[in-house]
C-alpha cells in the first residue's frame, strides 16, 4: 500500500515538473542560453534583447489576469493541454523569422501559454499531491523549471558547438520539449476538489496576501535581469567566455534539488522565514560578479540564483495559499500577476541601464536591492502581532 501510495505521488511531481520544463524551463527561459547566438548573428542591441524578454513577461501577465476569470473554472484538464500545445507552437516559432517586431509577437504569445500552463497545471498537481496526504511534496514538481533550463542548456551549447545558427538552436529545444510532452499528455490527473483543512485560519489576512504579493512583484524584478542577461554577460566579459557554455547549466542544475530543500527548510522554521533567507541569498548572489571579477563571481552568481528562484517561486504560491481565503488558482493568479510585473519591467530596464553604461553592474546593484526589500516585506506580520503579545508584561 505503501509503495502504491508513493509511486502515485512520485507520477504526480514527475507530469508536472515535465509541465514546467516545457512551458517554463525551455519556453520561457531558452531565451537566455540563446540570447547570445541572436544577438550576435542578427546584431540585436541589448535593449532590444530585454525588450523581446519583457513582452514574454507582459504574456504571462495577461494570461495570469485571464486565468482568473471565471469561464476557466471548469475543464482545467483541456486549458492545460491546450497551454501545454501552444507552448510547444511558439518555441517553435522563434525560429521561423529575423524580425523584432516577429520575436515580440511570439514571446507574448509563449508568456501567455506559460502563465496557463504553471497556473492551471499547478491548480491540478498541487491538490492532488495534497490530498494523498503529501502537502511537503505538494510544490516539488517546481523542480520542473530547473529540468528544462538544465537539459536546454546542454543541447543549445552542444549544437553551439557544432556551429549551428540560433534558429537551429530553437528548432533543437522545441524537439526537446515535445519528448517531455509525452507524459503529459498520459499522466495529467483530473481536476481534484481539495479542502484546505490545514490552513490556519489565523494566517488569512488582507494584509499578510498584500505584503506577498507586493515582495513577490518585487522578487520577479529582481532575479529577472541577471536570468536574461548571464549568458551574455558570460560571453562578453572579458575572462568569463569559457564560462558561457556551462553558466546557464548550473543555475538549473542547482534549482533542482532545492525545490525539495527549501519547503524542508520551510516546515522547520516557518515558509516565510524560508522565503526571507532565500531572497537574501538570492540578493548576495546577483551581487557576486560585481564583487569577484573572475570566473569564481559569475560561478557562484549561477549555483546562487539557481538554488533560490524557483524554490522562491513553489514557496511563495504554497505561502499565498495559506493567506488567501479562496481558491488555490485565484491565489495563484494574483501573485502570478505581480511576479509578471516585475519580470516585465526588469529585462527591458536592464538592457536599458546595461547599454546606457555599458556594464552590467549598476542593474546588477538594482536588482539586489529589490530582493533585499522583498525580503523583508515577505515576513507574515502575524509573527509582529505575536512578538507583541509575548512581550505584554
Amino acid at each position: 500500500m505503501i509503495e502504491k501510495f508513493n509511486f502515485k505521488v512520485l507520477i504526480l511531481i514527475l507530469t508536472g515538473a515535465a509541465a514546467l520544463a516545457i512551458a517554463v524551463g525551455i519556453g520561457r527561459f531558452s531565451y537566455t542560453p540563446i540570447l547570445p547566438y541572436m544577438l550576435e548573428e542578427l546584431n540585436i542591441s541589448k535593449t532590444n534583447g530585454g525588450l523581446i524578454a519583457s513582452w514574454n513577461f507582459f504574456g504571462y501577465l495577461v494570461g495570469s489576469l485571464l486565468s482568473i476569470l471565471s469561464i476557466f473554472k471548469r475543464k482545467l484538464k483541456f486549458i492545460f493541454f491546450t497551454a501545454i500545445i501552444f507552448s510547444l507552437l511558439t518555441t517553435l516559432l522563434m525560429s521561423f523569422c529575423e524580425n523584432v517586431i516577429f520575436f515580440i509577437i511570439v514571446r507574448f504569445l509563449s508568456g501567455v501559454s506559460s502563465a496557463f500552463v504553471l497556473i492551471f497545471g499547478t491548480s491540478l498537481i498541487l491538490p492532488s499531491i495534497q490530498a494523498l496526504g503529501k502537502k511537503s511534496l505538494s510544490t516539488a514538481h517546481f523542480m520542473g523549471v530547473g529540468l528544462g533550463m538544465f537539459l536546454s542548456s546542454i543541447l543549445v551549447s552542444v549544437l553551439g558547438g557544432f556551429n549551428f545558427i540560433w534558429s537551429d538552436l530553437w528548432i533543437g529545444v522545441t524537439f526537446l520539449a515535445i519528448l517531455l510532452a509525452i507524459p503529459v499528455f498520459i499522466f495529467t490527473p483530473d481536476q481534484t476538489t481539495f479542502s484546505s483543512s490545514y490552513k490556519n485560519a489565523k494566517n488569512v489576512s488582507k494584509i499578510g496576501f498584500n505584503l506577498i504579493t507586493l515582495s513577490y512583484g518585487l522578487y520577479g524584478f529582481g532575479y529577472v535581469i541577471l536570468g536574461t542577461f548571464i549568458s551574455t554577460m558570460a560571453r562578453e566579459t572579458s575572462g568569463l567566455e569559457s564560462t558561457e557554455s556551462y553558466v546557464w547549466l548550473l543555475v538549473g542544475l542547482s534549482g533542482m534539488p532545492m525545490v525539495i530543500f527549501w519547503p524542508w527548510i520551510g516546515k522547520k522554521i516557518g515558509i516565510d522565514i524560508a522565503l526571507f533567507l532565500a531572497c537574501i541569498v538570492m540578493a548576495i548572489g546577483i551581487l557576486m560578479p560585481v564583487l569577484i571579477e573572475n570566473k569564481l563571481g559569475i560561478i557562484f552568481s549561477a549555483i546562487f540564483l539557481g538554488s533560490t528562484f524557483v524554490p522562491i517561486t513553489a514557496l511563495a504560491l504554497l505561502e499565498g495559499q495559506t493567506r488567501y481565503k479562496g481558491s488555490i488558482r485565484v491565489s495563484t493568479a494574483i501573485l502570478t500577476i505581480s511576479f509578471s510585473i516585475g519580470q516585465m519591467i526588469g529585462p527591458y530596464f536592464g538592457g536599458i541601464i546595461i547599454d546606457l553604461f555599458l556594464s552590467y553592474d549598476v542593474a546588477l546593484y538594482i536588482s539586489s536591492i529589490s530582493l533585499f526589500i522583498a525580503s523583508i516585506l515577505v515576513i507574515n506580520p502575524n509573527r509582529y502581532n505575536l512578538l507583541k503579545l509575548t512581550n505584554t508584561p
